[in-house]
């Protein structure tokens, strides 16, 4: 396949839950967030969600996703960020060859604050020296600028995870799990709206309940040759 992650999905006794199973060319992931979303987007096509809720078991717990109007949304866990110690700070801003605002560490991630969203949209990644750290992969984020041409948006990443195969996500959900509640934190506000501004791109809109990030976004079908 061309694509980052396939997905398995294997359906339970009960109606509309289903096991759910992500995995890149050369491991499985604990959560994939864009997999899940095109999940669900197919078995609404395919006939289910008749309650129009979708029900996975995952490596991750309990997910619950569901469509409103031409959007399909579904809770994650939020995974909140903390410092880098001095000597994590060292080496992911070395492998990165970047100057950088701040570097914080959530779970399996690194995320790394820009300046501003020219230096996220034109870094040029060497996939090599990213691959020595230490992580599943590192997301690279700023805030927009409010009179700049991405001002639609609150915040803009990229996300590379050459170490799982992936040397530049396209839409990586799972990687806002930890960079939707830092900003949120920081800008005061839950309904956000974020870029990826990866080849291909996406848009993602974000809120939250109950301790889960909200995410939505559009699909449609395909063929991958």
């Amino acid at each position: 396949f061309r694509q980052p992650v396939t997905v398995f999905l294997r359906a339970l006794q009960e109606t509309d839950h289903f096991e759910i199973r992500w995995f890149t060319q050369n491991s499985e992931l604990d959560l994939c967030g864009h997999g899940t979303l095109a999940a669900t987007y197919w078995l609404f096509c395919a006939g289910y969600g008749r309650s129009n809720r979708i029900f996975y078991h995952s490596r991750s717990g309990h997910l619950e996703a569901w469509r409103k109007g031409d959007v399909v949304q579904v809770a994650l866990p939020a995974i909140d960020t903390t410092p880098a110690d001095p000597m994590e700070y060292e080496a992911v801003q070395r492998c990165m060859n970047i100057q950088v605002k701040e570097i914080r560490k959530a779970y399996d991630d690194y995320v790394v604050v820009a300046e501003n969203e020219h230096v996220v949209v034109n870094y040029v990644p060497d996939f090599r020296s990213i691959a020595q750290i230490d992580c599943r992969g590192v997301a690279l984020t700023s805030l927009t600028d409010r009179d700049g041409a991405l001002r639609e948006f609150d915040f803009v990443s990229r996300f590379f995870s050459p170490r799982i195969a992936i040397n530049e996500d396209q839409v990586c959900v799972s990687a806002h799990c930890k960079l939707y509640p830092y900003w949120a934190g920081l800008l005061g506000r839950t309904d956000l709206r974020a870029l990826q501004a990866s080849v291909s791109g996406g848009i993602l809109e974000f809120s939250s309940s109950g301790g889960r990030v909200i995410v939505g976004g559009k699909a449609k079908l395909g063929v991958d040759r």
